[in-house]
Protein backbone atom coordinates (compact mmCIF):
# COMPACT_ATOMS: atom_id res chain seq x y z
CA UNK A 1 0.00 0.00 0.00
CA UNK A 2 2.88 1.88 0.71
CA UNK A 3 5.13 1.56 -2.51
CA UNK A 4 2.69 3.40 -4.98
CA UNK A 5 2.74 6.30 -2.81
CA UNK A 6 6.47 6.27 -2.04
CA UNK A 7 7.10 5.62 -6.35
CA UNK A 8 4.97 9.04 -6.65
CA UNK A 9 6.85 11.31 -3.96
CA UNK A 10 10.09 9.58 -5.61
CA UNK A 11 9.13 10.71 -9.53
CA UNK A 12 7.95 14.43 -8.41
CA UNK A 13 10.76 16.82 -9.89
CA UNK A 14 11.84 18.50 -6.69
CA UNK A 15 11.22 22.88 -6.47
CA UNK A 16 13.83 24.58 -7.71
CA UNK A 17 16.78 26.21 -5.49
CA UNK A 18 15.67 30.07 -5.42
CA UNK A 19 18.38 32.72 -4.99
CA UNK A 20 17.95 36.16 -5.01
CA UNK A 21 20.94 38.39 -3.95
CA UNK A 22 19.48 42.03 -2.97
CA UNK A 23 22.31 43.86 -5.67
CA UNK A 24 21.01 42.33 -8.60
CA UNK A 25 17.12 42.75 -8.15
CA UNK A 26 15.35 43.76 -10.88
CA UNK A 27 13.21 46.54 -9.05
CA UNK A 28 10.28 48.05 -10.55
CA UNK A 29 7.84 51.05 -9.36
CA UNK A 30 4.98 49.81 -7.18
CA UNK A 31 2.13 51.49 -9.50
CA UNK A 32 -0.50 50.95 -6.52
CA UNK A 33 1.65 53.13 -4.10
CA UNK A 34 2.63 56.52 -3.55
CA UNK A 35 5.85 57.50 -5.86
CA UNK A 36 9.23 56.37 -4.71
CA UNK A 37 8.04 52.28 -3.74
CA UNK A 38 9.88 49.71 -5.76
CA UNK A 39 9.46 45.81 -5.64
CA UNK A 40 11.22 43.04 -6.98
CA UNK A 41 9.27 39.82 -7.42
CA UNK A 42 11.65 37.02 -6.46
CA UNK A 43 8.67 33.87 -6.62
CA UNK A 44 5.68 33.66 -7.30
CA UNK A 45 3.31 35.84 -9.02
CA UNK A 46 1.63 38.19 -6.43
CA UNK A 47 -1.84 38.63 -8.77
CA UNK A 48 -2.18 34.38 -8.18
CA UNK A 49 -0.87 34.18 -5.35
CA UNK A 50 1.65 32.38 -3.24
CA UNK A 51 4.48 35.03 -3.46
CA UNK A 52 7.73 36.51 -2.26
CA UNK A 53 8.43 39.82 -3.26
CA UNK A 54 11.20 42.65 -1.73
CA UNK A 55 10.19 46.01 -1.71
CA UNK A 56 11.80 49.18 -0.95
CA UNK A 57 10.68 52.88 0.26
CA UNK A 58 12.98 55.78 0.33
CA UNK A 59 12.94 58.13 3.67
CA UNK A 60 10.49 59.98 4.88
CA UNK A 61 7.61 57.94 3.00
CA UNK A 62 4.50 56.69 4.23
CA UNK A 63 1.58 54.70 2.90
CA UNK A 64 -1.71 56.31 3.85
CA UNK A 65 -4.52 54.12 5.53
CA UNK A 66 -4.88 51.43 3.41
CA UNK A 67 -5.86 47.45 3.82
CA UNK A 68 -5.34 44.33 2.29
CA UNK A 69 -7.78 41.04 1.43
CA UNK A 70 -5.66 38.48 2.67
CA UNK A 71 -3.34 38.32 5.47
CA UNK A 72 0.71 39.07 4.29
CA UNK A 73 3.99 38.46 5.90
CA UNK A 74 6.82 41.04 6.53
CA UNK A 75 10.42 40.77 7.39
CA UNK A 76 12.48 43.57 7.67
CA UNK A 77 15.17 43.45 5.43
CA UNK A 78 17.01 46.95 6.11
CA UNK A 79 16.23 49.94 7.89
CA UNK A 80 12.48 50.18 10.29
CA UNK A 81 8.92 50.41 9.36
CA UNK A 82 5.97 51.72 11.54
CA UNK A 83 2.41 50.73 11.66
CA UNK A 84 0.34 53.09 13.09
CA UNK A 85 -3.71 51.58 13.28
CA UNK A 86 -6.42 54.21 14.99
CA UNK A 87 -6.78 53.65 18.54
CA UNK A 88 -3.73 51.42 18.73
CA UNK A 89 -0.23 52.31 19.76
CA UNK A 90 2.55 52.42 17.06
CA UNK A 91 4.77 49.82 16.22
CA UNK A 92 8.20 49.76 14.67
CA UNK A 93 9.64 46.79 13.74
CA UNK A 94 13.30 47.29 13.19
CA UNK A 95 16.01 45.84 10.92
CA UNK A 96 15.41 41.92 10.92
CA UNK A 97 11.95 42.05 12.60
CA UNK A 98 9.00 40.02 11.43
CA UNK A 99 5.36 41.15 11.54
CA UNK A 100 2.21 39.64 9.89
CA UNK A 101 -0.51 42.29 8.27
CA UNK A 102 -3.93 40.68 8.86
CA UNK A 103 -6.33 40.92 6.16
CA UNK A 104 -8.66 43.63 6.53
CA UNK A 105 -6.82 45.82 9.12
CA UNK A 106 -6.54 49.11 8.45
CA UNK A 107 -2.89 51.13 8.93
CA UNK A 108 -0.49 53.30 7.57
CA UNK A 109 2.87 52.49 7.18
CA UNK A 110 5.82 54.46 7.41
CA UNK A 111 9.72 54.42 6.88
CA UNK A 112 11.62 57.47 8.28
CA UNK A 113 15.16 55.87 7.08
CA UNK A 114 15.21 54.03 4.04
CA UNK A 115 13.71 50.47 4.44
CA UNK A 116 13.26 47.58 2.41
CA UNK A 117 11.48 44.28 3.24
CA UNK A 118 10.28 40.84 2.37
CA UNK A 119 6.52 40.83 1.98
CA UNK A 120 5.14 36.96 1.60
CA UNK A 121 1.72 35.85 0.64
CA UNK A 122 -0.28 32.76 -0.10
CA UNK A 123 -3.36 34.80 -1.74
CA UNK A 124 -3.56 36.88 -4.53
CA UNK A 125 -1.88 40.80 -3.58
CA UNK A 126 -3.80 43.69 -3.44
CA UNK A 127 -4.40 47.08 -1.38
CA UNK A 128 -7.33 49.26 -1.04
CA UNK A 129 -7.19 53.14 0.28
CA UNK A 130 -9.37 54.44 3.10
CA UNK A 131 -9.91 57.33 0.93
CA UNK A 132 -9.33 57.05 -2.96
CA UNK A 133 -7.95 60.55 -2.97
CA UNK A 134 -4.52 58.67 -1.91
CA UNK A 135 -5.32 56.07 -4.29
CA UNK A 136 -2.30 56.46 -7.12
CA UNK A 137 -3.40 54.18 -9.87
CA UNK A 138 -6.96 56.89 -9.80
CA UNK A 139 -4.61 59.13 -10.72
CA UNK A 140 -3.51 58.47 -14.07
Amino acid sequence: MLLPLTLCLLSAAPEPMIVAQYGALQWKPKEALPPGAFASVVRGDPAKGDYDFIARFPAHYTVPEHWHTHEVWVVMLKGSMTIARKGEKDVTIGESGFFSLPAAMHYVARCEGECSFLVHGNQPFDIFYADDKDDPRKKR
